[in-house]
């Protein structure tokens, strides 16, 4: 059988990997002014898609109600961006408040790749200990990822 020149794993083509914003990574890259496309494609060469979680959206909306504050300001912005940019909203299936629980589940569930985007270091423990990679700004510009590490087996 001839190759037809593409990919030559099928999977990966349908597939490119999910990049998962949290609520702090979200905050924080609109508060630094900071383009979370451009700098994405910096860190990822090649097809990725942006999305959220619903959850994710809900606390943002709440957080956009206390206007007076700044963080109010930039949770609104932040929705916008959402919007504008058409990043996906994915539905957590989960009934938790706790956005970092519902987020860990989801990475879990997922059945493809994903990284979770987020400055929280709690989440980020918790994901790089279950393996999952985590991307997190440097202080002025840049991204990094973490390396997937795999379990210990002690």
């Amino acid at each position: 059988m001839k190759s037809n020149g593409l990919s030559k794993n099928p999977m990966k083509a349908h597939h490119p990997p999910i990049v998962l914003l949290d609520t702090s990574f979200l905050l924080m890259m609109l508060e630094q002014r900071r383009d979370i496309d451009e700098e994405l494609r910096d860190l990822i060469k090649g097809p990725f898609r942006v999305a959220t979680l619903d959850m994710v959206e809900r606390e943002l909306q709440r957080l956009g109600r206390t206007r007076s504050s700044k963080t109010g300001g930039l949770a609104g912005a932040a929705l916008e961006l959402l919007k504008s940019r058409k990043y996906s909203i994915l539905t957590s299936g989960l009934e938790t408040s706790d956005t970092d629980a519902a987020i860990l589940s989801f990475s879990l569930a997922k059945n493809e790749p994903l990284a979770v985007a987020t400055v929280d270091r709690k989440l980020r423990a918790a994901l790089a200990g279950l393996g999952l990679p985590v991307i997190y700004p440097m202080r002025r510009r840049g991204l990094l990822i973490s390396k997937k590490v795999p379990p210990s087996s002690t």
